[in-house]
């Protein structure tokens, strides 16, 4: 890691290379966020829009318990698929495991 370090600050043409790439990624990731605010903000006012339209009181807390209802509906089915894609996974671990040790120790033959 000293050597890299090195390497960038004593070349002037590699740090400038390596701000480059660092901007482009801070760009990447402040353009995926801005992404997500943008597509929350618009669930968001579609679902205040239905609450007046089918006539039901928009209040803050109202809109706390939306919030939170989806979050936690979130959290549920991220550990549920959490879940299944840690089975799934041993799973193939072990299939292929048990298929590279077949061709390892091949079978005795009686």
């Amino acid at each position: 890691m000293d050597q890299s370090i090195e390497v960038l600050t004593s070349n002037p043409v590699y740090m400038a290379v390596a701000v480059v790439l660092a901007i482009v990624i801070l760009l990447g990731v402040i353009k995926k966020l801005l992404k997500l605010v943008l597509v929350v903000s618009a669930i968001l006012v579609l679902w205040v829009a239905y609450m007046v339209w089918s006539g039901q009181d928009v209040t803050v807390d109202r809109l706390k318990e939306g919030i939170q209802s989806g979050v936690e509906t979130v959290k549920e089915k991220a550990s549920a698929t959490r879940e299944k894609v840690k089975e799934s996974i041993s799973k193939k671990v072990e299939d292929k495991t048990e298929e590279k040790m077949k061709n390892v120790i091949p079978k005795k033959e009686e």
